[in-house]
């Protein structure tokens, strides 16, 4: 019968005890050679802040005009101009007619008076337009609401070739080019990040070897001990992510600030461009760059240790 070898009492327990104090040392080791190297550590969290800050900017601006696209994607509608003066009987055929069209959610008919006081309230108390003309020069109108803005383009060709429609306009190709304009920030946001945190890399490996090169004697020590590796390099890793993040946070600070003043700003001049939260805007845009900071430092750093550190 084979003997089955007991575990020892506290084996298990020793094991995780030595694991949580090798974690401790690897960040207590990362802590103090982050401090211990002073100007460069300033000077690699600086670059680091700056390449988050651009692509701070980029987040934010981004997340403006998704918000103003996904909130006028909601309000375009299809505007159709009736021929004539149609009666309350044509009205309603035309509605249900409208309705039976696929995509269509939503049909409003807008006499001439109307729109004659839709258009004074747009102006103000300021002019009186009745005052001004002899007539109402406004048609009657339906206002089509779709379920989808992707609906828009066939409501408005099947509804353009009816004949009692005159006219027919609808602003799906301003949210086309809004959200172009919003592509192609993103697009030059990242590029521009891209090669400041290439930049960023360089200054934190730099920073990283220089800290290398000042601990030889204690490395090679560990060498000869029997140390591992990545036993070796973790307290470098750890240095090159509390830079990025030590960036990132000064990042975050400086973007989340300078839109809740922007935002507040543009919001009592343009009261009618819906701008979203700023603490929605926060949000998003504090876990993105705190990931990108974190990782910045950590690829910088194994980048610097990857060859000076072998064993």
């Amino acid at each position: 019968m084979p003997v089955v070898a007991e575990t020892p009492a506290g084996v298990r327990p020793t094991r995780r005890r030595a694991r949580s104090r090798g974690v401790g040392y690897f960040l207590a080791e990362g802590l103090q050679a982050f401090r211990r190297n002073g100007l460069m550590s300033a000077a690699a969290v600086t670059i680091t802040t700056v390449t988050l800050l651009s692509l701070g900017a980029t987040l934010v601006l981004a997340d403006v005009l998704d918000y103003i696209t996904h909130h006028l994607e909601r309000q375009v509608q299809v505007v159709a101009y009736l021929r004539g003066r149609p009666t309350p009987a044509q009205v309603a055929a035309l509605r249900a007619r409208l309705l039976r069209l696929p995509g269509v959610r939503r049909v409003d008919y807008v006499s001439e008076e109307e729109a004659l006081r839709r258009l004074q309230e747009s102006l103000g108390g300021r002019v009186d337009i009745r005052d001004l003309l002899s007539r109402n020069p406004l048609p009657a109108s339906v206002v089509i609401t779709a379920i989808r803005p992707a609906a828009l383009d066939p409501i408005a060709r099947a509804v353009r070739r009816w004949p009692e429609v005159e006219e027919v306009s609808y602003g799906v190709h301003a949210v086309d080019r809004l959200l172009a304009l919003t592509r192609g920030v993103r697009v030059t946001g990242e590029v521009v990040a891209g090669l400041l945190a290439v930049v960023a890399l360089i200054v934190i490996a730099s920073t990283i070897r220089l800290t290398v090169l000042a601990r030889r004697a204690e490395i090679e020590v560990m060498r000869l001990v029997g140390a591992t590796a990545w036993f070796i390099r973790w307290p470098f890793v750890v240095e090159g992510a509390v830079t990025g993040a030590c960036g990132a946070a000064v990042a975050v600070g400086v973007t989340s600030g300078a839109y809740a003043v922007l935002a507040g700003g543009l919001g009592s001049w343009l009261p009618f461009v819906p701008f979203p939260p700023a603490d929605q805007v926060a949000l998003d845009v504090s876990w993105k760059l705190l990931a990108w900071g974190v990782g910045i430092g950590v690829l910088g750093s194994v980048l610097a240790v990857r060859r000076s550190v072998r064993v």
